[in-house]
């Protein structure tokens, strides 16, 4: 039995029958459709157990859930927390509300749309001490917006004898500490749970960093730790197996980074490392401009890796539409630091990938700069 199958078992060592834990799932959100998104959910064990031969018949399971939208795909945003998958749907539609898949149950809830300033364009949301946050750039030269969402539950009542959930948006009283012209590169949750570390760069000259801050949930505090940068690519994950955060580097490689203290400012960055091999952005030939790898962290040290690229033998020009010109690669694989020659080198060892399987698909793409996205719950 896999690691992750054990981790569905919950032993507490009574000597009484485990307690059974519901299985997680990959969902994967590739967004096919001309207009549109589907949801795969994707048992990943029988992911590894299948051939890593390209199939081309396209992705293998049929969508959980598949919705048409009238608007650009683009304008479709996707958040998790808990169990849930946050799907914002029209921004330019004053009543169209945002709609919440139940992964447990599959039910499929609607409630207000989220505010304007967060749907108009999101840099990331996070989830942390029971809220998901948003921050937002809408515009160079504009303010950034910092916005928080709480998930509880309303009271039981005669007229709706089962309890549903509720939410609602809010500025957070204590405004992110970026000038205008800032960008968020990278970010990350403290292992606490409750501390989001950011990093921002200054999108008139994005080689240098403006720093590295951190904002603690619990008394909406922001606290700068120094002129440095995470050193990844969008969102890091915490690995309590490596105690380190691990997020994607830039052409291709797995990063580790040495988790950031909550209370020093110092002037010298964390520790980090990259893997010696590329997991994406192999073949910069068939590496499609804008569109991003996606990252999901399935615990005991293990990931799933999705991106597209194009098929190869397909021109540029003609590989968008219903044509079969992509190909969906999904990778799982787990991390470990190397005793090799640790006590010469450092005190961690060198990052290293094992457990390496990639599963690919020819898929139709209709839009060059969408990206998938895969969520671990």
């Amino acid at each position: 039995m896999s690691k992750r199958q054990h981790s569905h078992l919950d032993v507490d060592g009574t000597g009484k029958s485990p307690h059974h834990v519901p299985k997680k799932h990959l969902y994967l959100l590739p967004r096919f459709a001309t207009a549109g998104f589907s949801i795969h959910k994707i048992d990943v064990d029988a992911l590894e157990g299948t051939s890593a031969d390209l199939k081309y018949h396209g992705f293998p399971d049929p969508a959980a859930l598949r919705l048409a939208s009238s608007v650009n795909p683009l304008r479709i945003d996707f958040a998790a927390m808990g169990g849930n998958i946050f799907i914002t749907t029209n921004p330019c539609c004053p009543d169209t509300p945002t709609l919440v898949l139940d992964t447990e149950t599959a039910g499929l809830t609607m409630g207000p749309r989220s505010p304007v300033r967060l749907i108009d364009v999101t840099t990331f949301t996070v989830a942390a001490g029971g809220m998901l946050y948003g921050l937002t750039h809408r515009h160079v030269h504009e303010e950034h917006s910092f916005e928080a969402m709480p998930w509880a539950p309303m009271d039981r009542d005669e007229l709706w004898p089962s309890p549903t959930m509720r939410w609602s948006w809010k500025s957070m009283p204590s405004p992110p500490p970026f000038a205008m012209d800032d960008i968020i590169t990278s970010y990350a949750l403290h292992p606490d749970g409750h501390t989001i570390f950011m990093s921002a760069h200054d999108i008139r000259y994005h080689h240098l960093p403006k720093g590295t801050f951190s904002f603690d949930t619990r008394n909406s505090e922001w606290r700068l730790h120094g002129d440095w940068a995470l050193p990844f690519q969008g969102q890091a994950y915490y690995d309590n197996g490596l105690d380190a955060w691990v997020g994607l580097h830039k052409d291709g490689y797995i990063c580790s980074c040495e988790v950031a203290s909550r209370s020093s400012t110092s002037a010298v960055e964390t520790e980090w490392k990259v893997t010696k091999e590329k997991l994406f952005h192999k073949d910069p030939e068939r590496r499609q401009a804008f569109a991003k790898a996606s990252l999901a962290y399935m615990g005991d040290d293990s990931f799933c890796l999705v991106e597209f690229v194009l098929r190869e033998g397909v021109e540029f020009k003609r590989a968008f539409g219903d044509r079969d010109g992509c190909v969906l690669h999904m990778s799982t694989f787990a991390l470990k630091y190397s005793l090799h020659l640790k006590i010469l080198y450092d005190r961690r060892g060198e990052l290293q990938t094992t457990r390496h399987h990639t599963n690919s698909y020819v898929v139709s793409k209709y839009l060059q700069t969408v990206s998938p996205v895969v969520f671990w719950m």
